[in-house]
């Protein structure tokens, strides 16, 4: 017992064994740079990274850390742990902007061609806020799709208006690749969470990365860049 009691408390404080994460394909990428870190203080476990732009059951699917852009879960016995906000934003690239110009208001949104990811919870219907005044404006898709990277792909080329969450789109703002659209009007905001399936006898290496990317997150000051408006005017025509 002595000895058992001993094993045990040794795998709590020393993570070990094959690490489960199950993320979307932007969120795979954006960890994928880290992980090297994270293996390098702790060798003993191995990483697996599950891509899926869908959400798999944590506990069928044998799923001990999923990274979700969503409020809450279904299952009372799952736990999240709060990484940070962002917003959903419109964006354009710059042959876009110079060929057709940019729309003066959210109601023009309806005629223009839209890059739309099938997976919101209402790709049609979009529904803004500035303020105190609220705009909805049902619009149609030149391009869908349920993954954001053909659609950022799409939107670099001038195929049509992006509505992609800030976090996939960041980089490209700051480097000018893509403009932001009507940025004074607000967009229901995404929480990005980790899931996992309970606080009782947490593993430690489940424990352990949990803490290394809130750490990161908190570093990179994600929550700031993600929900921050852009401060460019852009050019407007109809």
């Amino acid at each position: 017992m002595r000895d058992a009691d001993i094993a045990v408390s040794a795998t709590s404080l020393n993570p070990t064994g094959v690490l489960r994460i199950s993320a979307s394909l932007f969120f795979s990428v954006h960890i994928a740079p880290l992980l090297d870190q994270y293996t390098a203080r702790y060798p003993d476990v191995t990483v697996h990274v599950e891509v899926a732009n869908r959400y798999y059951d944590l506990v069928d699917n044998n799923i001990d850390v999923a990274i979700r852009a969503r409020e809450y879960e279904n299952d009372s016995a799952i736990m999240i742990r709060r990484l940070a906000q962002t917003r959903r934003v419109l964006t354009v690239s710059p042959e876009y902007r110079n060929k057709h110009g940019m729309p003066s208001s959210v109601e023009a949104l309806a005629s223009r061609p839209m890059l739309i990811y099938t997976y919101d919870n209402t790709p049609n219907d979009l529904v803004f806020r500035r303020g105190e005044e609220t705009a909805q404006v049902r619009v149609k898709g030149l391009l869908e799709s349920n993954d954001g990277h053909v659609l950022r792909a799409a939107a670099l080329k001038g195929m049509g208006i992006l509505v992609q969450p800030k976090c996939l789109v960041y980089d490209d703002l700051i480097a000018g690749r893509l403009i932001s659209v009507l940025d004074e009007w607000d967009l229901p905001r995404l929480q990005i969470n980790l899931a996992f399936q309970s606080r009782r006898h947490m593993s430690a290496k489940v424990r352990t990365f949990i803490d290394f990317l809130v750490e990161h997150f908190h570093q990179m000051d994600y929550q700031r860049k993600w929900t921050s408006f852009d401060q460019t005017p852009s050019m407007a025509s109809n």
